[in-house]
């Protein structure tokens, strides 16, 4: 349920807004007929959502989000981390998109075959990625932690650590499923702690929606790589 809500609302964003989802979907600003390419993008995530919602449909849904997400990696971020291989910011958005990709192919086939095995590994470097970029922009990741929890830069850094430790077991094969799943809890508290609130504070902010739909995706799809025959 979870990835069929991230997929609805970043397609009704795209809708509403007939522009691609942020730095998530970096089509270039000067190309022909680009608000209409940006409302097809979001009717495709929209029906891929709601593909996910009938049971007799969900694999087909969870393969239709998991590739057209899967073209923006290498489509538009592939291209982006050649031309910028230093910038972590670059690594990051292709890393994020990456996890939701696997994570919905794994939804639609979740074996341990060798395709499940790519899946999860390809999630774990994500993982690594998230890590990297909670050290590397710790007083940022700190600042989207609410007030009212302390030492919020000693969080940032715990949470960039389990990232990447889990990242790393998901890499080297080792309690893959308890990786998964702790990564998957860690990614949902994100969604209740950070991002629900921000949105419930400003609740017409077009940025903060996306960052929970986005939020929301890579749970549902670290729940996926949890629950796939693929983590045994």
């Amino acid at each position: 349920m979870g990835l069929s809500v991230g997929l609805i609302g970043l397609g009704v964003l795209s809708l509403i807004y007939r522009d691609f989802t942020l730095q998530w979907e970096p089509v270039p600003t000067g190309l022909q007929d680009r608000a209409m390419l940006a409302l097809a993008s979001g009717a495709i995530l929209t029906i891929a959502g709601l593909l996910l919602v009938i049971g007799r449909t969900r694999a087909w849904g969870a393969l239709l989000g998991g590739l057209f997400i899967g073209l923006w990696v290498v489509g538009l971020h592939v291209p982006k981390v050649f031309a910028q291989p230093s910038s972590l910011t670059t690594w990051l958005a292709l890393a994020e998109c990456l996890a939701m990709s696997t994570g919905a192919l794994l939804l639609f086939r979740g074996a341990g075959d060798g395709f499940g095995q790519t899946c999860v590994i390809l999630f774990g470097i994500a993982c690594v990625v998230f890590g990297l970029s909670h050290f590397a922009y710790a007083q940022f990741t700190a600042s989207m932690i609410p007030t009212w929890l302390p030492r919020r830069l000693e969080l940032a850094y715990l949470t960039g650590a389990i990232h990447a430790l889990m990242g790393l077991a998901l890499l080297i094969g080792r309690w893959r499923r308890w990786a998964a799943a702790i990564e998957a809890a860690m990614m949902t508290s994100f969604v209740f702690l950070v991002h629900a609130p921000r949105v419930f504070a400003h609740p017409t902010d077009r940025t903060e929606l996306t960052l929970l739909f986005v939020a929301i995706t890579l749970s549902a799809a670290a729940w996926s790589v949890a629950a796939s025959r693929a983590v045994d």
